[in-house]
């Protein structure tokens, strides 16, 4: 009876180091994961998106931090693999963001050229509306 009593606290000894051992062994690596590896998957997904994608990509950022976090991290591991080559534009990020739950939420504008100049659809139907009335 004595003998499994001693087993049993030589074996919650070793349980004991282990478990100290993994806690620092994770403190190392999440202390050794350098800053500049985040800075990196920012310069690389930014290097791919065009202005209205960098806008898309701040909006998810400002509404959904963390999941944004997350989807440029896998964003950057489609890259380094080799699965996306080239840039990305604007609707291609705002579907990529869709499909994995995060609904950024993005006001698209429909520019018209209306002789010299550019105006939203919705202007000149509006001015249009007026006319009629």
């Amino acid at each position: 009876m004595s003998e499994d009593k001693e087993l049993e606290r030589i074996l919650e000894e070793k349980r004991k180091r282990l478990m100290n051992r993994l806690a620092k062994s994770s403190e190392k690596s999440r202390e050794t994961t350098p800053q500049r590896t985040f800075d990196d998957v920012d310069k690389t997904v930014l290097s791919l998106l065009d202005d209205k994608g960098r806008e898309i990509l701040s909006l998810a950022e400002h509404d959904f931090p963390e999941e944004t976090k997350r989807a440029k991290l896998l964003l950057y591991a489609l890259v380094k693999k080799g699965y996306v080559d080239g840039a990305v534009d604007a609707g291609d990020l705002y579907r990529f963001l869709r499909y994995l739950g995060i609904p950024v939420r993005y006001e698209s504008r429909i520019m018209v050229a209306d002789g010299r100049e550019r105006k939203p659809l919705s202007e000149i139907l509006s001015e249009r509306m007026s006319e009629l009335e």
